[in-house]
């Protein structure tokens, strides 16, 4: 019996982005890091789907690695870590909205009220540019927060 060699997971753009973003808990840590200001662990580990201790490490680590999160001692308390989105990470913003306006369509169970699929196909770039200027705030808040 013929063994195949497992695919090498760069060379093609779909396994690429799907070994580094294609797990579920690494995409909703890019939701909850780019679309809703987490930085911390606790805070990610707080998030309602409920992610394992083990798990988290892990993807915060790989992602790390790949240069989608930047790891550093927060300003404000530095027993804590804060993760950063980096350029690489920011740079998918449009297709983790896109991804979810196309959820929108087809979930029939979402729980994103109909005004986010309106307002987002109405003004794409400036809902792009809006997640751009909400990370730049939460960003400058912490580094910008007398240290405790």
């Amino acid at each position: 019996m013929t063994r195949l060699r497992p695919a090498k997971w760069n060379g093609c753009p779909t396994r690429y982005a799907a070994g580094l973003i294609g797990d579920k808990w690494c995409f909703l840590i890019l939701r909850d890091v780019l679309l809703l200001g987490k930085r911390t662990y606790s805070e990610l580990l707080n998030s309602p789907e409920g992610i394992s201790t083990n798990i988290l490490a892990n993807r915060l680590s790989k992602l790390e690695t790949e240069g989608i999160l930047d790891r550093e001692v927060d300003p404000r308390k530095a027993s804590r870590i804060c993760y950063f989105p980096t350029g690489k990470a920011r740079d998918l913003l449009p297709a983790l909205l896109n991804l979810m306006l196309w959820s929108t369509k087809y979930d029939e169970n979402t729980e994103a009220p109909n005004s986010f699929a309106e307002e987002l196909k109405k003004d794409f770039s400036g809902a792009v540019a809006w997640y751009e200027t909400e990370i730049e705030r939460v960003n400058s808040e912490i580094f910008s927060t007398p240290k405790s």
